[in-house]
């Protein structure tokens, strides 16, 4: 299991790392453009190729998207409340408290820990994340929500596609699969070289500034786990499901709150230092599930 997680982690991390070398040694990460390919393209490819690729019936899916769409609910609503006991604006800070990085590091882990078979359920829930990073996540950093953006949405059209053709059963042909495949890979890449060109340029006036970080990097798995847990409580999974979905809610601060972050200017400094302090935590747990 150890080996397995290294294999999964380590790419993950060698990413940020040349991330922060080059963005130290050129401008390839300055402006928005890199984000845009990401959210327009790289992203609606990834989840529909991921979707259709999940062997899951509907119902099965259906019961999945709910579950996690009440635990975002459940998780808003308490961390709403702790951000305006602390004096943090909500608007700024929810999203990224909220969102845990289902997707490239939630799904390889559930691998690591469950198999293979785990792979389909951690890409549903990863899935309703990232709907939600487009509507609850962007509402709140653009301070403003539409429909009419959400219906021009492209991970949102991607997922809902993604519906539709599994619930008709129907198949796309293999070369618009490959495309797609070739499409959503340029990003996790891009994600988190931009993560680590960030974390590289942070400039902190002391230790006051690692302080709510640190906080926020605790805060993200440990609450995210106790909140899905008691969901579970009220609505019970089988027991191979509920260790997924417990892993995918412990999972640390997303890299892409951290690239919304930067495109709606919310607080991107803090998101970035908070991400792979998070992931300590996250593995923590991920390691205590193996010992179960």
């Amino acid at each position: 299991m150890i080996q397995q997680l290294a294999n999964s982690l380590v790419p993950l991390f060698s990413l940020i790392v040349l991330g922060a070398i080059l963005g130290r040694k050129t401008d390839f990460f300055d402006g928005k453009a890199l984000s845009g390919l990401v959210t327009t393209v790289g992203i609606p490819a990834l989840l529909l190729h991921s979707v259709l690729s999940m062997e899951m019936d509907i119902g099965q899916m259906s019961e999945l998207v709910a579950i996690t769409v009440v635990w975002i609910g459940v998780m808003a609503l308490v961390t709403a409340g702790v951000l305006r006991l602390i004096g943090f604006p909500v608007r700024d800070y929810l999203p990224s408290l909220v969102h845990p990085n289902t997707g490239n590091m939630g799904v390889p882990v559930c691998f690591a820990l469950f198999g293979p078979q785990s792979l389909g359920l951690a890409m549903v829930i990863s899935s309703v994340i990232q709907i939600s990073h487009f509507t609850l996540g962007i509402g709140c950093l653009s301070k403003s929500f539409s429909l009419k953006a959400l219906a021009k949405n492209g991970p949102v059209l991607a997922l809902v596609a993604g519906a539709l053709l599994v619930a008709t059963e129907a198949r796309l042909p293999g070369p618009v699969m490959t495309t797609l495949d070739m499409l959503g890979s340029i990003t996790v890449p891009i994600m988190l070289m931009q993560l680590g060109s960030s974390i590289a340029n942070l400039k902190l006036s002391g230790a006051r500034e690692m302080a709510w970080p640190v906080a926020f990097s605790f805060y993200r798995p440990l609450v995210g786990l106790a909140t899905a847990w008691l969901v579970l409580l009220l609505w019970p999974l089988d027991a191979f499901q509920a260790e997924i979905f417990l892993v995918q809610c412990a999972m640390p601060v997303a890299v892409m709150s951290y690239v919304l972050a930067v495109r709606y200017h919310g607080p991107a400094q803090t998101i970035a230092l908070t991400i792979p302090l998070s992931v300590i935590v996250s593995l923590a747990v991920a390691i205590v599930f193996s010992l179960g």
